[in-house]
């Protein structure tokens, strides 16, 4: 396979996995409306629960299953499940007066989002990490920067095709365009099957103080990504500006990570990733004592800049200290994405039912706090 052919597959697939994946928590607007789906926040949660649980299992499945069957069938098998999972979605609006049927059907397509989202970025790490091997740290953050670009493109055009009543439209585009995906990877020739991915079975101390930060990333991402339009919301806003803000969340984060890509180039940029979560913990602490419309829209895009840099380098972190085991490492750090990701959707879900949402931006504010402290203890051990 060429490199412009390795670079579709990377940064298309890594595009449109970011719409497919957002899509879900983007529409929790048109979920909670007593006028569309009506379900409650703590029903809203809970559609998430097979998304976490079969990505995790699929994206520690991932190195062994490249071991049998080799990069591309495992790519294919996970574009497909995206392409299902948009289905469903669209799908489901047949079922929109008939809530436990649209509810079992949004619960498949999260199932098949899982799975699909587990398989693909697992792969797609270390495709990016080997693609320009002189700045494997601008490479990923390319990578996640194509994720981030979809994910903040789905919940604008939400809010855009919300007002025409026509959201249902976007799960079938981007399904057509997966399918495309699909076509075009088929037709690739791959490397054989690295049958030294998984080279061990024993994770060293260290990789587990990752798997850590990556997990509580991932609740501050989860909780920014699925909670951010439900709590503007509850703080005032409209549909349309709490679906623009979720958008300007996802903004922040995708056009942050290729700014840092871009400055990564010619300058050391490691300040940037140790200070990120403390300002982003002090922003989410201070987000709910504000109504403003403009600060809030603001600090939704403030966050998405603050937290761009995070995953990707960590990423970029983890495999440089484990470069002999690149696929389990990326495995690793999708399932703890997805496990914090869980933590956030599910648990918060739970809580909303007896806090505010106010009370808890303020305790991920913690987590972020959290998150600093142990980038620095890892850091005083690593060759960071």
């Amino acid at each position: 396979m060429q490199k412009w052919q390795q670079s579709i597959v990377v940064y298309i697939g890594g595009l449109l996995t970011g719409f497919a994946l957002i899509l879900y928590p983007a529409l929790g607007p048109v979920f909670t409306d007593s006028t569309q789906f009506g379900f409650s926040s703590d029903a809203f949660g809970r559609i998430f629960i097979p998304q976490t649980l079969f990505a995790i299992v699929s994206a520690l499945s991932a190195p062994f299953i490249v071991s049998k069957i080799g990069v591309k069938k495992v790519l294919l098998s996970g574009v497909l499940s995206l392409a299902v999972a948009m289905i469903l979605l669209y799908l489901s609006h047949f079922y929109i007066e008939n809530k436990s049927n649209a509810l079992w059907l949004i619960f498949s397509g999260t199932s098949f989002l899982g799975l699909g989202f587990g398989l693909v970025i697992t792969v797609l790490n270390p495709m990016a990490f080997k693609l320009f091997p002189k700045n494997e740290l601008a490479s990923v953050t390319g990578l996640h920067f194509s994720l981030g670009l979809g994910t903040a493109g789905a919940p604008l055009l939400i809010g855009i095709l919300r007002s025409s009543l026509a959201w249902w439209y976007l799960p079938l585009y981007i399904s057509t365009l997966l399918f495309g995906l699909l076509i075009f990877i088929i037709s690739l020739s791959f490397e054989q099957s690295d049958k030294s991915a998984v080279q061990t079975l024993k994770i060293p101390l260290k990789l587990w103080g990752f798997v850590a930060l990556i997990t509580l990333y991932g609740i501050c991402e989860g909780t920014m990504g699925s909670y951010g339009a439900v709590f503007l919301k509850n703080q005032g806003l409209s549909i349309q500006n709490a679906s623009f803000g979720l958008a300007l969340f996802w903004t922040g984060l995708a056009f942050g990570r290729i700014l840092f890509s871009l400055l990564s180039v010619r300058f050391n940029t490691k300040w940037i990733y140790i200070v990120s979560p403390i300002l982003l913990a002090i922003l989410l602490f201070i987000l709910p004592s504000s109504n403003n419309v403009l600060f809030m829209l603001s600090a939704m895009t403030l966050a998405g800049l603050l937290m761009s840099s995070i995953f990707p380098d960590t990423v970029s972190w983890a495999t440089k200290e484990f470069s002999n085991n690149a696929l389990v490492v990326s495995a690793l750090m999708v399932a703890a994405l997805q496990f914090g990701t869980g933590i956030s959707t599910n648990f918060l879900g739970y809580l909303s039912i007896d806090y505010s949402m106010s009370i808890l931006m303020r305790f991920i504010a913690g987590i972020a706090f959290s998150l600093f402290v142990l980038i620095l203890i890892i850091r005083k051990y690593s060759k960071f």
